[in-house]
């Protein structure tokens, strides 16, 4: 594979800001893998760092950490990997010493370095480039039958998957998922996959409600309906649902799930919020109700390869938009527009 000396980056300037440079290539190290990007979709927290500046997302630095592509070069030392081989990459860089990763934990390891933010107080470029080098260790094959669209979205899988698993039961009956954005759809997805019975999305925004339905919601309610209450209750013998998962990162969610979720339920928090709540803990002691965070995956995002490989599980159809990577600042503004009716919006590197 012919690989360029120099290269574009679409690089997060400051609040609002992400212009295209020009990088050059450097060869990977003995234990490294250099990818040609195909795809690379746009997270929410790459949203949130393109508006909200702060210490976990340093000026100056390349976002994305889902994408797919191809391996261009390998270092000396790499042996399971070879020139042109389809792949993704776990973004997480856990240290592999710490209590956590020894646990098998790496998703909670408080060292870790993630691609495309400056946790750890280290820059670390991710994918809205080019090219992007990263060890061998974290590179995950993609079967020649998944596109790179869809392989691009298999970090998202891996955390939602690890999501639809938090707390779920055989016997499970009913779930609610309040926030169906990329997040919530593809835990519907999930948890359809799973067997779940019945599924009630709730959102705000009609055309994710339309999409749930479209990707098996047995009912979905809008936010704001002063009944949603009520109509969960009547979908579930009057109890309230066996669980429910939060995906909007919206504080009231919090209170409303408990309205939504039965005596001895399981209430799950995935979105990541940055607000404080006031609850009354005595929803979750004197309702004998469970409360758990899932944050990242651990093997979920090869789980989630081996279903798409297996086309148990299609995800092509979240994706609303892609624009050119040297359109990425189009992309962004649109994303950031408060009439966005978009879904996942991905960057096609040529």
């Amino acid at each position: 594979m012919l690989l360029k000396d120099k290269y574009n980056a679409l690089v997060y300037t400051g609040k609002e800001k992400v212009e295209l440079q020009e990088r050059t290539l450097i060869p990977p190290k003995e234990d490294e893998v250099t990818i040609k990007i195909r795809r690379v979709s746009i997270c929410g927290s790459d949203l949130g760092a393109y508006r909200f500046p702060s210490e976990r997302f340093a000026v100056q630095l390349v976002l994305g950490h889902e994408f797919s592509g191809d391996v261009a070069a390998v270092g000396k030392n790499v042996t399971k990997l070879k020139v042109g081989a389809r792949v993704t990459a776990n973004p997480m860089i856990p240290c592999g010493k710490c209590f956590f990763c020894k646990r098998g934990e790496t998703n909670l390891c408080g060292n870790r370095k993630s691609m495309g933010t400056a946790i750890g107080g280290v820059r670390t470029d991710g994918a809205m480039q080019e090219y992007v080098t990263v060890k061998e260790s974290m590179v995950i094959p993609i079967a020649d039958t998944v596109s790179y669209q869809a392989a691009a979205m298999l970090e998202p899988c891996g955390v939602t998957l690890a999501c639809a698993k938090k707390g779920y039961t055989q016997d499970e009956k009913s779930v609610v998922i309040i926030g169906v954005g990329p997040i919530g759809l593809l835990i519907l997805k999930f948890l359809k996959a799973m067997g779940v019975p019945k599924v009630i999305c709730i959102d705000r925004m009609q055309n994710r409600l339309e999409k749930a339905k479209e990707c098996g919601a047995d009912l979905v309610i809008w936010a704001d309906d002063t009944e949603a209450e009520l109509l969960v209750k009547q979908a579930t013998e009057g109890y309230g649902a066996d669980r429910v998962i939060i995906a909007a990162g919206v504080g009231s969610a919090i209170n409303q799930s408990f309205r939504f979720v039965r005596n001895g339920g399981c209430v799950v928090l995935v979105a990541l919020m940055h607000e404080q709540v006031t609850i009354d803990p005595m929803e979750i002691v004197g309702r004998g109700l469970k409360f758990y965070g899932s944050y990242m995956f651990q093997s979920e995002m090869k789980e989630a390869a081996k279903m798409l490989a297996d086309q148990r599980l299609h995800v092509e159809d979240l994706v609303t938009s892609v624009f050119p990577l040297e359109e990425g600042e189009k992309a962004f503004a649109l994303l950031t527009d408060p009439q966005n009716q978009e879904i996942k919006v991905q960057l096609s590197v040529s």
